[in-house]
């Protein structure tokens, strides 16, 4: 099952717009900035959602933005974070191991293909509890202050040791690291199409 299904919406965007170049000097402390700078944009926004709006679904199969923030925080926290802090710690991984030529590919160009993917259908029924819209306030602010705790851990790392990912083989603490700010920029195109849906106006 490719790791993309864990989401609900039968069509999921994989990039806001298209790949990005990296930078082959990318830094941990490069990728800490730009995390600052993928999450804002969703800590801004929900200051502007109505509670109508935060919940609104479009149809049965479309996420509203409540899901699309629960999937966020929940795949942050038990997904990359969480894996991230595994290879840190030198538990539940190996020493060693290659990824697939789909990571590859995302690191390559630090992003994930333009596109959309279809779910199956068993992951389209998938219930998400969302949380009301306050307290996604504080998941997005803990979510960027575990990332700043773990950055100097993450660039002292020797990236030998590995977690892996369903989808994209063996990734080390600084690839985990990358991925959590790959994965919402991803994202933001969806969260844009789902403002729509919902009549957010800026």
């Amino acid at each position: 099952m490719e790791y993309f299904a864990i989401c609900k919406s039968k069509a999921v965007y994989l990039n806001n717009v298209t790949h990005s170049s990296i930078d082959s000097n990318m830094t941990v402390q490069d990728i800490n900035v730009a995390l600052h700078q993928t999450l804002n944009p969703y800590l801004d926004a929900l200051e502007n959602y109505t509670d109508e709006q935060f919940t609104h679904k479009e149809a049965d199969d479309i996420w509203s933005l409540g899901e699309l923030y629960e999937h966020l925080v929940l795949s942050a926290n038990y997904f990359f974070l969480a894996n991230t802090m595994r290879c840190l710690d030198k538990r539940k991984g190996q020493v060693g191991g290659e990824m697939n030529a789909k990571a590859d590919n995302a690191y390559q160009y630090n992003g994930f293909p333009p596109i959309k993917v279809k779910m199956p259908v068993s992951e389209s029924t998938m219930k998400m509890e969302v949380k009301e819209k306050g307290s996604y306030v504080g998941s997005f602010s803990k979510i960027i202050a575990d990332s700043d705790t773990l950055t100097e851990r993450v660039a002292e790392d020797d990236g030998t040791y590995k977690a892996n990912h369903p989808a994209f083989g063996w990734l080390n603490a600084e690839q985990w690291y990358q991925m959590l700010e790959i994965h919402h920029r991803h994202h933001l195109r969806q969260k844009a199409e789902l403002e729509g849906f919902a009549g957010v106006r800026e």
